[in-house]
């Protein structure tokens, strides 16, 4: 029977292990690495074995968790403004030192691009490096604090993961890749100018220049709807056949609930959108293997 100390040790480890682990944000590297899968799955063929991809799912993943890392150190303050974060690691003081967050950061960053400097071809290499690049010095250090328009510069990070998964299995470049990047950098400002309506206030609080909080809820849509109509169009040059069909029928309805909300802004109609766009994506990129 373990004594209480030991329990308290064990306890301590796995809370320590798990913080480490949401400060990679699971869920957007999940998602970055799933479009990163697809599109090279795609790009390869049917019947290319996963075990060929794993230094890309790996390269891939080290960095986007250690750019999360990164994200979330440098954030750490504003991050305990707003009631949607302040749970996290280091707002909520989960983690002793706020220094183990930045260590933890560049270890995964330098890892991941080191396995995929020795790995990975080296254009598939500099998309990672660049997606990095965008997301932490451009993205979080330079335009999130000061514009609303960061989101739309921040999208071309998300649109790496493909590029460097193209570039991974294949040397030439037509449209499909392009559009797909297209695609995210067009998909994410409406994506998070919808959750943005929905926490406008705690943007505000917490000093991030979110455009519904610049311009007005009332104004934001318009914006979405533009977005979200490019990002279709995107899905629609990627795609053919009954990939294209299913996935314009998603699009159809991301749209219509876009235009919903241009007609009646609230913050129900705004996570409603939110939680479709999510969806949508995942519906794409499902369609590449169709």
């Amino acid at each position: 029977m373990l004594s209480r100390d030991a329990v308290r040790t064990n306890t301590g480890w796995y809370q320590g292990a798990r913080d480490l682990l949401v400060l990679g944000k699971p869920g957007v590297t999940g998602l970055l690495l799933f479009t990163a899968i697809t599109t090279a799955w795609t790009a390869s063929g049917p019947w290319t074995s996963l075990l060929r991809l794993l230094p890309l799912i790996l390269a891939g993943g080290l960095t986007a968790a250690g750019a999360a890392s990164l994200n979330q150190y440098l954030e750490r303050e504003l991050d305990g403004r707003m009631p949607r974060t302040a749970k996290r690691p280091l707002p909520a003081g989960r983690l002793p030192v706020a220094e183990i967050a930045l260590t933890w950061g560049l270890f995964l960053s330098a890892a991941g691009l080191a396995l995929a400097a020795l790995t990975l071809p080296v254009g598939a290499t500099a998309f990672i490096l660049l997606g990095l690049v965008i997301y932490i010095p451009v993205y979080t250090c330079l335009l999130k604090p000061r514009t609303p328009l960061a989101v739309v510069i921040g999208g071309a990070a998300g649109s790496c993961p493909i590029l460097a998964a193209w570039a991974t299995v294949r040397a030439d470049w037509p449209l499909m890749p392009l559009a797909l990047a297209a695609l995210v950098f067009f998909w994410t400002p409406a994506h998070f100018w919808a959750y943005a309506m929905v926490h406008e206030e705690s943007y505000r609080r917490a000093g991030f220049p979110m455009l519904p909080g610049v311009i007005g809820a009332q104004a934001t849509p318009p914006y979405i709807v533009i977005h979200a109509l490019l990002a279709v169009l995107a899905s629609l040059l990627a795609l053919s056949g009954l990939g294209a069909v299913i996935a314009g029928l998603g699009g159809l309805g991301w749209l219509l609930l876009a235009l919903a909300l241009w007609r009646t802004p609230g913050r129900s109609q705004a996570l409603r959108l939110y939680w479709m766009s999510n969806y949508y994506l995942l519906l794409v990129f499902v369609c590449l293997l169709f």
